[in-house]
């Protein structure tokens, strides 16, 4: 087993319930491992509405994204993790996704988060906000062939993998063991990919301290 720290980047979208499930695990993980996570911001809103993600339809799941670069420059990585728990935690724990269509669902998260709630409108009339989103989005489809979340890389590395996919969550030595494998992976330049259909019903998880 690695002594060594190792930083790894983990790409996610609040919106996805496979990643949610993916970053509760790697923070588990990162408890008891000397594992360090850096927490990179992805839109799936511009994967699957490139042209339109600025229309009433899509506009605010693209705005969680922009909260999350405010809250990131407000607070650095920390913030970022902070305000991407809570969204997750009413989106995937609370089964409460719509309660975010409006300001006041956004703002109750910033106040779990313990973040101002002025970051809400602060990221929404900076335009570097969004440029920042996409720009992130970006760099992780043309670096790293990045086409969805979670996608995980070793910090400073151009060898990303989609996954792993998880439902439940591992815990314990059952998480420690596969993020063994998991690192091992993230150094293989000749792994593309091995699936199989997923069959399993997802239950809600909620985030631990």
């Amino acid at each position: 087993m690695p002594t060594d720290p190792t930083r790894v980047d983990l790409y996610f979208d609040p919106l996805c319930p496979w990643c949610w499930r993916t970053a509760l695990w790697l923070r588990d993980v990162a408890r008891r491992q000397p594992v360090s996570i850096n927490w990179k911001l992805f839109s799936l809103t511009l994967v699957n509405h490139p042209e339109d993600y600025g229309s009433d339809q899509f506009l605010k799941w693209f705005e969680l994204g922009r909260v999350l670069v405010a809250a990131r420059n407000h607070g650095g990585n920390e913030a970022l993790e902070r305000l991407y728990m809570s969204l997750g935690e009413v989106i995937h724990g609370e089964q409460r996704r719509e309660d975010l269509r409006a300001e006041a669902g956004v703002v109750e998260c910033l106040t779990k988060a313990g973040l101002p709630e002025s970051l809400y409108k602060d990221a929404l009339n900076d335009p570097n906000t969004e440029s920042a989103l996409t720009e992130e989005h970006t760099k992780a489809r043309e670096r790293l062939g990045a086409f969805g979340v979670p996608t995980l890389a070793l910090e400073g590395s151009d060898i990303a993998i989609f996954g792993p996919v998880i439902e439940p969550i591992p815990s314990g030595e059952e998480a420690d063991t596969l993020w063994e494998h998991t690192r091992w992976l993230l150094q293989q330049p000749y792994v593309w990919e091995f699936k199989r259909e997923r069959k399993v019903k997802l239950q809600a998880q909620h985030v631990t301290a």
